[in-house]
This record gives C-alpha cells, sequence and structure tokens, in this order.
C-alpha cells in the first residue's frame, strides 16, 4: 500500500492583495504574505432551501436547492507594521501616504468621500488539498471587526480579525509564500499619551495593557441578479474603543476622566526605534476619549484600575476625504504608496 496523500497543518499560509476592478473579483497573484499565528478561519456559508412539499409520504423533507452563498473568516497573529496596513485600509478607508522614499507615512482614517465604502482584499488560503493550486481564494473580503492590543508584561503587539467575503473558489495556480522580514515588536515598546500625545509631560507611564477595537457594521446585500453571490458586501456605519488596564496609579488623574467626563487626547505610539527604510511604527490618535467605565482592582500587590473609553468621532482625526472620524491610525513603513 502506498503511503496516503495528506496535507500537514504547519505548512498553512495565508496571502492576500487589495482589489483593483470590483469587490468580489480576485485580484492574483497575492501582493502580500502575512504569518499568521493559526491557521486562517474560513467557512463558507452556503443556504440549503429544503423542499417541505406534500407527497404523499410520512416524510417532509424531499429535496435540497442552494441558494445565495458567502465566507465567514477569521484571523489573528501579531501585529507586522507592514501587512497589517491592509486591515486598517480595509476596515476604514481613507488612506494618505507621504514620503518620496522610504519611510512611507500611512495615515489611515474612516472613509467618508463618494459611497464611504472601502476597497475589499482577496485572500487565499494554502490548504495542500485544492487540485490545481493548493489553495483556495477568498475574494471580495472586508472586515467586521479589527482589535490591536498589547501588554507590556507578556506580549507582542497582536491582532484579531473578522469578516465576510464571496464564495471561495480553487484560486488555479500554486501561489508562492513570502512572509515579511519585520519582526514583532514587544509591547513594551509601546508609549501612552492622555491629555496630550505620548511625550512630554502628557506621557503616561503607569498602563500595562491596552486594547483597540474597530467594528464596522457590514451586510451583504443578494439581489435579482442571477447569480449566487452577493450584489455588495454593504459597509454601513464605524465605531472604536478600547481598554486600558493601570495598574500602579499614583492617584485619581485616569478615573476622574471617567468620572468628571473629561474627554482627554488620547495616542499610543509604538516603534521599533530604527531609522530610514527600517523604521516600523504604529501610532493610535484618538482626539476625543470618553471613558465611559472605570472601577478599581486590587488583586496585585499595587492598586489600579481597569478602565474602558469610545473613540468620539471628530473633525481632527479626519481624512483627506473629510467628514468625521473615530480615530486616525498612522503607519510609519517600507510600502510604497497604492500598496494598501
Amino acid at each position: 500500500m502506498a503511503t496516503p496523500t495528506t496535507w500537514p497543518s504547519a505548512k498553512a499560509f495565508v496571502g492576500w492583495a487589495r482589489e483593483t476592478v470590483a469587490q468580489g473579483t480576485p485580484t492574483t497573484p497575492i501582493t502580500w504574505t502575512y504569518p499568521l499565528s493559526a491557521p486562517l478561519t474560513v467557512k463558507d456559508n452556503p443556504v440549503y432551501l429544503v423542499d417541505p412539499g406534500m407527497r404523499n409520504s410520512m416524510v417532509d423533507e424531499h429535496g435540497v436547492v442552494q441558494g445565495v452563498s458567502s465566507v465567514s473568516f477569521s484571523m489573528q497573529g501579531w501585529c507586522y507594521f507592514d501587512g497589517i496596513g491592509f486591515l486598517v485600509n480595509n476596515i476604514l478607508g481613507d488612506i494618505t501616504t507621504t514620503g518620496a522614499s522610504a519611510p512611507f507615512t500611512h495615515a489611515i482614517s474612516t472613509l467618508n468621500s463618494g459611497t464611504g465604502q472601502p476597497g475589499s482584499l482577496t485572500l487565499v488560503d494554502w490548504q495542500g488539498m485544492p487540485a490545481t493550486s493548493s489553495a483556495r481564494q477568498i475574494p471580495g473580503a472586508c472586515l467586521s471587526q479589527l482589535v490591536l492590543k498589547g501588554n507590556a508584561e507578556s506580549s507582542v503587539i497582536e491582532f484579531t480579525a473578522t469578516g465576510i467575503a464571496w464564495p471561495s473558489s480553487d484560486l488555479g495556480s500554486a501561489p508562492t509564500a513570502a512572509p515579511t522580514a519585520i519582526p514583532g515588536i514587544a509591547a513594551w515598546r509601546t508609549a501612552l499619551g492622555l491629555a496630550g500625545p505620548a511625550s512630554g509631560g502628557t506621557q503616561v507611564k503607569t498602563a500595562r495593557e491596552w486594547t483597540l477595537t474597530i467594528d464596522r457594521k457590514l451586510r451583504a446585500e443578494w439581489t435579482l441578479q442571477n447569480a449566487q453571490t452577493p450584489f455588495i458586501v454593504q459597509r454601513g456605519a464605524a465605531r472604536a474603543a478600547g481598554t486600558l488596564l493601570v495598574p500602579v496609579p499614583a492617584d485619581e488623574t485616569i478615573l476622574n476622566y471617567y468620572l468628571n467626563n473629561t474627554q482627554p487626547q488620547l495616542q499610543l505610539l509604538v516603534s521599533n526605534g530604527l531609522g530610514g527604510a527600517s523604521l516600523a511604527s504604529l501610532q493610535i490618535d484618538a482626539q476625543v476619549a470618553a471613558f465611559n467605565s472605570g472601577e478599581i482592582v486590587r488583586n496585585e500587590e499595587a492598586a489600579g484600575y481597569n478602565m474602558a473609553y469610545k473613540c468620539v468621532s471628530n473633525s481632527t482625526n479626519a481624512g483627506a476625504s473629510g467628514g468625521l472620524s473615530p480615530l486616525k491610525i498612522t503607519l510609519q513603513n517600507a510600502v510604497a504608496a497604492g500598496t494598501y
């Protein structure tokens, strides 16, 4: 007996490319390989319609017709400050890139011009089993949630993301894995600013852990177009919120942001500390952070606070498309304009 053919999960990799034609029209080959911490979770979700017509028999399911179809997906991994720009721009959509050479600066906010619809991605999931390419492609990918987070004591900067897309299919030609050479960045490199930038007198050094969650309303719209695929994955409103664990505060300043509804500026800045084309940094700016939860915690040696905040939409964080945005995320890296 010949050794059975099997495909190890450890060889999995995910790549993607920005769609340049219409949402759901695949872009191949992939332009980016992203090293996820676990295999991409992807599920095709065709709707099955059961025929209940009575046929003089003691049964009530007589046939199954396939209806419309879409994909749900989720992913997680370290936050590499080059490739993560694809996901940030996918959920927000307004991007301005500056710089004549590396490092380039990419400022990303909520898209408000035109129809307000960010671009989409084609995902490629290497599995081994598809006959012609060993991979399946998932076009029209749109994020419904992106979470960025870091813990100075125990983690790098990490992310999780979920979304929906068009149905998957065999890619057709084998993809090539070319993962980024930029290393992850330890969360202790984060600088936090409250009521000002993350430097000088407004830098806060008493927090340990932070999260930022960007949510986007999505709805796959199916219409009478003689196709199983969505007419569009419609983006709705975007919102952002976050949390801070402050284990060693010296006073009630941070708690009073919540109790007094002060709504300070909040800035998170993470950098690898290098220069030129080697620079990789992430900056999160929320001009108006409305703290909506705060409680004292005493489960460690020092008394501290668990805090939560909402990023309130404002014009300062808006991008070139105008309007309002709850935040602006700025990346500096060697990725050229037009890539994201």
